[in-house]
């Protein structure tokens, strides 16, 4: 028999969530919202080292225990290491609830390992989708001091103005298969630099993508592609006016800051996936392939095809004709 579950008898929780960053995005309300019911319950976030500064500074955070990335394939001894000291770190302390947020097994070993006497999950979920009934506008997604001075420090030096809109793209996925072409995102960031600076953002993976983007576009957006680290990407996504992006994590990052975002979520339904709270943005065609948009597709992906340029710019000019632009203080 599973032991009873009494609320007022909690002391400590510990929160599961690894990866990735709009999954952890995603997380992050759960924990608000028990910091709310059980203002002295102590805190506990289980989390991969890459996506630590999405936890670190957050107010119902009071412990972050961060494990190596969970690729097991590329274990090696420098990770075995960090892996046995982060196993050390979780069970130097009881925990009367584990909460697993993820649903994967990487997720169910922390758990379990944590000892905690219960542990709570969420049957079919995976990759943190379930997340999206999480009843809360609140994320309380920490910005780090330092990220922001060195954003500030960049676009400074970029003459970009503070008060001059700050239009965020990017144009890249983890995903090929859910990626938009190039020339569209070109003819987007040349119709945008009319209303505002334009950057582009993404990683390092993304960099020979991003430049082809640019050398595709007149006037040339800057930039920032494997320039930033995760805290400062946090920090440019909270200063900007409004950010643009396919099915990907910086697009949750913009939307828990509380800034508009347009999103491209073609080959991914947008009903769980969707930035939370800007789902009206979404440029989406429901009906374009029956066959559950697999990874691999025979159709050329009619479903990427059937997004224009047009109908993204004109999201973004409707939201840029209203906005201000946020200014760091």
């Amino acid at each position: 028999m599973a032991p009873h579950l009494d609320p007022s008898g909690l002391r400590s929780l510990l929160i599961v969530k690894m990866s990735s960053i709009g999954d952890v995005v995603h997380a992050l309300p759960v924990a608000t919202a028990l910091r709310r019911r059980y203002p002295r319950l102590r805190i506990t976030w289980a989390v991969e080292s890459w996506t630590t500064p999405l936890v670190h500074g957050h107010p119902a955070i009071d412990r972050i225990v961060t494990f190596p990335p969970m690729r097991w394939r590329h274990a090696s001894r420098d990770w075995l290491r960090s892996f046995t000291q982060a196993m050390r770190e979780l069970r130097s302390e009881r925990y009367d609830v584990s909460l697993d947020l993820q649903g994967l097994l990487k997720s169910a070993v922390v758990a379990l390992c944590s000892r905690a006497p219960i542990r709570i999950g969420m049957h079919g979920q995976r990759e943190g989708a379930a997340l999206r009934d999480v009843r809360s506008e609140s994320h309380d997604l920490p910005v780090q001091a330092e990220a922001a001075t060195a954003v500030e420090r960049i676009l400074s030096a970029l003459h970009i103005p503070p008060r001059r809109p700050l239009i965020v793209i990017n144009p890249s996925t983890s995903a090929e298969w859910k990626t938009w072409p190039v020339r569209r995102w070109a003819r987007v960031a040349e119709a945008l630099a009319a209303h505002g600076s334009v950057v582009l953002v993404g990683s390092r993976e993304q960099m020979a993508r991003h430049a082809e983007l640019v050398r595709n576009t007149a006037p040339q957006p800057d930039d920032f592609t494997g320039r930033t680290t995760l805290a400062e990407l946090v920090a440019l996504l909270d200063r900007c006016t409004i950010h643009l992006a396919g099915d990907t994590g910086s697009a949750h990052i913009a939307a828990a800051l509380g800034r508009p975002v347009v999103g491209l979520y073609e080959p991914t339904t947008p009903q769980r996936k969707a930035p939370y709270g800007y789902e009206s943005l979404v440029v989406y065609h429901a009906g374009q392939c029956r066959a559950g948009c697999p990874r691999f597709c025979w159709r050329n992906r009619p479903c990427l095809q059937a997004v224009t340029p047009a109908e993204v710019i004109a999201r973004a000019r409707e939201i840029l004709a209203g906005s201000t632009p946020a200014v760091a203080g």
